[in-house]
């Protein structure tokens, strides 16, 4: 038998070599053109492997046909299994019946009728796909017809009906999908949902990816009861060191619902830009330069804060504020200096206009690295600022900085303790220009002011090692400032007893005012880690200011700030500060977390009451959060926010997740309160109630109903 085998399969890899086209199996029968293979056949084509009960192989025609348990193998991803199989290798055409398929990278799988290929499309006729186990799938699509293209990887499915079990519950005439990760051009899932104020909500995302260096995404929306927009993000990489991107929107309210809601503006607009490159000067202007260069660009401009709100069905998630900062950054670092020029531009969304708001556009600056002299004895850097103050009314003004500290060091004691001595020597020069408002006459001139300190440091760190594996480090320390000289001029003499950056204010001429009264300070800290086994599981850190100046000694807060990894699941951080001169605390933050893979909770509280202008503002805000993964399918979450101080419950989140290999199901109630811009107030704010259903089919991906109870 072994010897009849071996001739088999000779004769057979000779007789058709000249197509490419191997047959092997036990019982090899050659009649003329036609090669039949029995008992376990398998052949061999390109990157394909085909094995069935019977095959059968015309070289004159070129045609296999596969009888019983076909098994087609290709490229080790593809496998497709089928009772009968007829495959022209001339014109690269196949027919089976019944098919079935897999995908050996995404687990999806196909089943129809009968399916007819040509090179590399496949028509389909009356079938289902999941991504399930293909014996007792828990959801499947069925289809009447279909098309799949192996090239582009992309599948079309008509009179396509979701079932989940054998439940249908949902349907579209067209559904389409991709069969790999490939940026592609085509309609994303959409989001739908329904509110009792704003009707019914839809959004249809829409993506264009003609290159692979960019792609837009289109994202029109509809509010039945409230209007309509569209937003759009445009995202590239214009060379191999950076990324940017630029989002723009437009949503128009219909006129009733904003008179009914008191709405500031019919229309929202506005648009946020991102950019980033680590290496602009070397890529755009083709420079040697040996330090590095790097570009930040984050700017965004609104009419009004529901650009925010209405980017999303889902209006929790959006972080909104009156305050909306734009800046960019660009620099040059080298090994010994470095250059940098910075824009700030702030817009307050509760302001009806920010021409009075002041801008830094922009700051320059140059920093010259710390050097050190005499063999690491004596140490000096230097900063230079030059900041451009803008504002399209009222007062401008242009201010330089300079600082240049010189160190001291040593250690004594065999280096158990570092001692240091800083002489510290800055200057600022000030200028105005524009014409000041008339309530402003003769409140600017020019200004100069120098100042020299004096710091002297002590400090040391101390390790000892315990039996039991318990190391603790300690690290003292302790510095006095010495006020020197200081010298006015101009700007700086006028406003010097009327103005400070501590909190007294005296008139829009402070607004350029930065200087603090001079006083001698002393500092003292401690700081302690403990390490077991080499872990670090407690730091502690300590200090206390002193300030001296014409009024006596001023305690400033005591500060202490502590992580306890108290065990393997459970931590606990903590900061606070002590005012002594008001013998209360006026900031504490405690956050309590426990983790052990099962049970996720952590439960936080911040407190403050500082002073604002001679009044105290008070702030307590309570948070918690909590995950139990019941087993590998089931999850239960929720989450709170609570402002004490306002008594007002800000956020509340509670919900229940499903999950298998190929299916997600998920229901959550949401409950949270946004600000929105209205012509009665600045700072009205909306209380929404949603519930949040989420279906995720696996792997072709999913959508998000929500359903909003209450709200604006």
């Amino acid at each position: 038998m072994r010897k009849f085998y071996w001739i088999s399969l000779i004769a057979s890899t000779v007789l058709l070599g000249e197509e490419r086209v191997e047959l092997y199996g036990v019982n090899v029968d050659a009649n003329g053109s036609l090669a039949t293979a029995k008992g376990n056949p398998v052949a061999l084509y390109q990157d394909e492997i085909i094995t069935a009960d019977e095959l059968m192989y015309d070289r004159n025609t070129s045609i296999m046909e596969a009888k019983g348990n076909v098994s087609i193998f290709k490229g080790g991803q593809y496998h497709g299994i089928s009772d009968y199989t007829r495959l022209n290798f001339e014109d690269d055409t196949r027919y089976s019946a019944p098919y079935y398929a897999t995908d050996q990278l995404s687990g999806l799988w196909m089943s129809a009728a009968e399916a007819q290929g040509c090179q590399n499309d496949i028509d389909l006729s009356s079938g289902a796909v999941s991504g399930c186990d293909s014996a007792d799938p828990l959801w499947k699509i069925r289809f009447t017809s279909g098309d799949y293209n192996t090239e582009n990887m992309w599948v079309n499915l008509y009179n396509a009906r979701l079932e989940i079990g054998e439940v249908p519950v949902f349907y579209l005439p067209y559904f389409g999908y991709p069969t790999d990760r490939t940026r592609r051009t085509g309609l994303l899932i959409p989001i739908m949902g329904w509110s009792g104020s704003e009707g019914f909500y839809y959004q249809q995302p829409i993506y264009f990816a003609p290159h692979n260096w960019w792609d837009l995404e289109l994202r029109p929306q509809i509010r039945t009861m409230r209007g309509s927009g569209m937003y759009s993000d445009f995202r590239f990489i214009d060379t191999p060191s950076s990324q940017g991107s630029i989002r723009m929107g437009y949503f128009k309210e219909q006129a009733d619902y904003a008179l009914k809601n008191d709405l500031a503006h019919v229309k929202h607009y506005g648009y946020d830009i991102n950019y980033r490159h680590s290496a602009p000067l070397r890529e755009w202007f083709d420079t040697d330069l040996e330090g590095e260069s790097g570009l930040y660009i984050e700017g965004s401009w609104m009419n009004d804060v529901d650009y925010l709100n209405l980017q999303k069905v889902d209006e929790t998630q959006n972080v909104t504020s009156n305050q909306v900062m734009s800046r960019i950054n660009g620099y040059y670092n080298s090994e010994d200096n470095y250059l940098g020029t910075y824009f700030k531009h702030y817009q307050y969304l509760n302001l009806a206009s920010n021409d009075e708001t002041i801008q830094t556009l922009p700051t320059l600056h140059y920093h010259r690295y710390l050097e050190s002299f005499l063999d690491d004895y004596l140490l000096i850097s230097g900063d230079a600022t030059t900041t451009h103050y803008y504002r399209p009314n009222g007062k401008r003004a242009i201010e330089g900085n300079f600082n240049v500290p010189l160190t001291l060091q040593t250690s004594l004691f065999e280096e158990y303790v570092d001692l240091s001595y800083t002489m510290n020597a800055s200057a600022k020069a000030i200028g105005f220009y524009a014409n000041e408002r008339p309530a402003e006459e003769g409140m600017y001139e020019p200004g100069k002011y120098a100042q020299l300190d004096h710091t002297i440091s002590i400090g040391s760190t101390l390790v000892k090692p315990y039996d039991n594996n318990l190391t603790h480090v300690i690290n003292p320390f302790a510095s006095y400032t010495s006020a020197g000289s200081r010298y006015y001029d101009g700007y700086y003499e006028t406003y010097k007893d009327s103005c400070d950056v501590t909190g007294t204010y005296a008139g829009v001429a402070c607004e350029f005012y930065t200087l603090s009264a001079p006083s001698d300070t002393l500092s003292l800290g401690i700081n302690n880690y403990l390490f077991k086994r080499g872990k670090q599981f407690v730091v502690d850190r300590l200090s206390q200011n002193f300030r001296y100046d014409d009024q006596g000694s001023y305690y400033g807060e005591l500060q202490n700030e502590l992580e306890w990894m108290i065990t393997s699941t459970i931590s606990f951080y903590n900061q606070t500060a002590f005012n002594h001169d008001r013998n209360r605390i006026t900031k504490e933050q405690n956050t309590l977390s426990y983790n052990d893979g099962t049970v996720v909770a952590g439960v936080s509280h911040y407190y403050t009451d500082q002073l604002r202008n001679n009044r105290a503002e008070y702030a307590s805000y309570w948070t918690a959060n909590a995950a139990y993964q019941y087993n590998r399918q089931y999850k239960i979450f929720g989450n709170i926010a609570y402002d004490y101080t306002e008594a007002l419950l800000k956020r509340n989140e509670i919900g229940v997740l499903y999950t298998q290999r190929c299916f997600d199901l998920g229901i959550r109630f949401v409950q949270n309160r946004r600000p929105v811009l209205t012509n009665s107030s600045a700072n009205d704010s909306v209380e929404d109630s949603y519930i949040f259903i989420t279906i995720i089919l696996k792997p072709i991906g999913g959508a998000e109903f929500d359903y909003k109870l209450t709200g604006k």
